[in-house]
């Protein structure tokens, strides 16, 4: 993945370059709404099955420096957020040889041209479970796991926007976006869609206006499976009574081959509704009539003063590259929920929800579904449930997730866990619980179940995971943890049992 590992470097590059310029311009920064937040984690791992054997278990230490570091901008023209680290691991006590793991997650928009032009950026590198039924199914991802690889994906999308001689608006937009698994072609893909939207000027002014939608969408990539196209024109009519209720009515043609050798035109029609009842509760529904199965989504999100609930059913097409993780909830995105409420200043919350997480010992990821890496099309229907809450000295976040994947090509020759023509069934549940003890301590803990089957293979597995630990501060920026895990998995393939004792010191430097 050399393409990949040079973009990782640039962006080392500039995020060190923009650390020396932030420092020497610490006050101009702020003021302007941009700030970068460099950090060092130094952790050491006793884990008593780092092979993840049933038969023989393999003690051994981890050791792992991870420099990084956190933009935030939102200075009017460029808002977004840059998260990066770069673990280097060292393993002490067996045959395992040390390597070095990259973790990205980067989203960003650039307003040009008083806001005409948007150019949307996102990119991610993480670490990515290939097979969902594989007997290396590990809830770490510094454990020695041959299913487990590096997924990149990068996305550009520019939108441009404006009037036509005064009678209309348009948004017409292009989105590229390109996944690399290291060391597997299961997973690689390469897309391209442009989009094109005409409205009636007046927009949300006029409570019934008309639109006219069209899109080009091609993905392929895979040299081991196919091309995909699939091309939409809609004429729709939107109705809106009031600010709170928004009500779009759709209908035409469309043009796929995703089930087909040739394309295959076919009617299409859709119903979009979004409702506001109150500023703290959104409910949002939309549904698509295809040949090769409907799609849907619905969400509904509602929060208090301390509280967070979330709910959402969707059913979609998912191209190439990892399914079964788009749905991840995440202790992050909950308690960014909450404290919409009381900051609304984006950097200044951000701030907040990473130092409550920190003081509350709970990771900015909640543990879900790992998913699984596929290289043809196929379609999804997953739900998902959240609530969180937030009181004076406790915390609990708890997630429900489940899933449904089935292949829609049937012509690919591509291996994965879809190959055999079922269905693949995933379902995780994960509890968290935090208390602080004093303004620098705390303690939590945090239980998770995980099952996977699939209704043709026969296979299925299952694993259990408790992670207890305790959370402290030496100083204002330096952080140590001390934490213990219970792993255990079961499939027909191999069942283990996995303990390990964590021990992690964080030094924040801004």
């Amino acid at each position: 993945m050399p393409a990949l590992s040079r973009l990782t470097q640039a962006l080392l590059f500039l995020g060190a370059s923009s650390l020396a310029w932030g420092q020497s311009e610490e006050g101009d920064t702020a003021r302007r709404g941009f700030s970068i937040r460099p950090m060092l984690s130094v952790s050491g791992t006793a884990t008593d099955n780092i092979g993840m054997s049933g038969v023989a278990k393999d003690r051994a230490l981890i050791g792992v420096i991870s420099p990084g570091l956190v933009v935030q901008s939102d200075n009017g023209t460029l808002r977004g957020s840059l998260e990066y680290s770069m673990d280097g691991l060292v393993y002490y006590r067996t045959s395992q040889g040390d390597r070095v793991q990259h973790r990205l997650q980067s989203q960003a928009t650039a307003a040009l041209f008083a806001g005409r032009l948007l150019i949307d950026v996102r990119a991610s590198v993480g670490q990515q479970a290939r097979s969902a039924f594989a007997a290396e199914q590990s809830i770490s991802p510094y454990l020695s796991n041959p299913n487990q690889s590096q997924l990149a994906t990068l996305s550009v999308a520019p939108k441009l926007r404006g009037t036509v001689a005064g009678l209309a608006s348009y948004d017409f937009s292009l989105a590229g976006t390109e996944s690399r698994v290291k060391d597997s072609m299961v997973g690689d893909s390469r897309s391209a869609q442009a989009a094109a939207t005409i409205e009636g000027l007046g927009g949300a002014q006029r409570m019934l206006n008309w639109n006219l939608a069209g899109s080009v969408q091609r993905t392929g990539g895979n040299p081991l499976g196919r091309r995909a196209a699939t091309d939409s024109a809609l004429l729709g009519l939107r109705y809106q009574p009031n600010p709170d209720i928004n009500l779009n009515l759709q209908a035409g043609k469309e043009r796929s081959n995703l089930v087909t050798v040739d394309q295959l035109i076919s009617n299409t029609y859709g119903l979009t509704l979004g409702w506001t009842p109150t500023e703290r509760t959104q409910v949002n529904a939309d549904w698509r009539r295809h040949h090769y199965g409907d799609s849907h989504s619905l969400s509904f999100s509602h929060r208090m003063s301390r509280s967070s609930w979330r709910f959402s059913d969707t059913q979609s097409v998912n191209t190439p590259g990892a399914v079964g993780v788009s749905e991840r909830q995440t202790n992050y995105a909950l308690y960014d929920s909450i404290f919409s409420g009381i900051e609304p200043d984006p950097i200044k919350r951000d701030l907040q929800v990473r130092a409550f997480l920190l003081n509350s010992g709970l990771s900015a990821d909640a543990l879900a579904n790992n998913g699984f890496l596929s290289g043809s099309t196929s379609l999804s229907r997953s739900q998902l449930a959240a609530l969180s809450l937030l009181g004076q000295l406790s915390t609990v976040t708890l997630t429900l997730n489940q899933s449904r994947t089935r292949r829609l090509d049937p012509f690919s020759n591509v291996l994965d866990d879809l190959s055999d023509g079922g269905s693949l069934r995933q379902r995780s549940a994960a509890l968290s619980l935090s208390h602080r003890l004093s303004p620098s301590t705390s303690i939590s803990a945090t239980a998770s179940d995980q099952r996977t089957n699939s209704n043709r293979s026969g296979h299925a597995s299952s694993s259990k995971t408790f992670l207890g630990s305790w959370n402290s501060r030496f100083t204002q920026r330096l952080n140590y943890t001390i934490s213990l895990r219970h792993a255990r998995f079961n499939s027909d393939l191999r069942s283990y049992n996995e303990n390990a004792v964590t021990a992690t010191l964080t030094q924040q430097f801004q």
